[in-house]
């Protein structure tokens, strides 16, 4: 098996994976709040999923949209990239646009995820007595490699655009 081959076959995979990410994340992400009982089992008992009413399930459904979407647009072209390597178009000015979403999305993700887990302590606490409830604001290493690795992305992205404009200007002297 040659190495194209190999590249085409697991970009067939992991276009497949993240076609299936973006149907299973709404479908836990919606289940989870539906569902919110199991919440003690995700949380370590850190909420006390008795407070949750429907308010507390419509304002989670509507705030998770908010990081679901970043992350969905970010799979989706994480996939139509893996779509074009499977299909052996690897070096195009398309594909690096496809990194670029997909690294920007990674940096604004991670870069908001203090906001959105502040925002999810609001609405996890918000039927708590006065005195319990609770603002948490969390930035991590994982939050900060994320965005790292979004700026590497975004700087490999360029590097391909310049490498396409200079492979286009050799074919043109062919």
């Amino acid at each position: 098996m040659t190495s194209n081959n190999k590249i085409q076959m697991l970009s067939k995979i992991l276009a497949h994976i993240c076609y299936g990410l973006l149907f299973i994340l709404p479908i836990v992400s919606f289940s989870m709040w539906l569902k919110v009982d199991w919440f003690p089992i995700f949380f370590n008992d850190q909420y006390d999923a008795s407070t949750f009413d429907i308010r507390t399930q419509a304002f989670g459904i509507v705030f998770s949209l908010l990081p679901l979407s970043i992350w969905m647009y970010g799979l989706f072209n994480l996939r139509q990239l893996f779509r074009n390597y499977a299909a052996g178009l690897v070096f195009s000015f398309e594909n690096a646009a496809y990194i670029k979403r997909f690294a920007w999305m990674s940096i604004i993700g991670g870069g908001l995820s203090p906001f959105f887990g502040a925002g999810f302590s609001l609405i996890l606490s918000m039927n708590h007595a006065k005195g319990e409830r609770f603002l948490q604001i969390g930035l991590g290493t994982t939050e900060i490699h994320i965005m790292l690795l979004g700026f590497v992305f975004v700087i490999i992205a360029h590097i391909m655009e310049a490498a396409h404009k200079l492979s286009e200007e050799n074919n043109q002297f062919v």
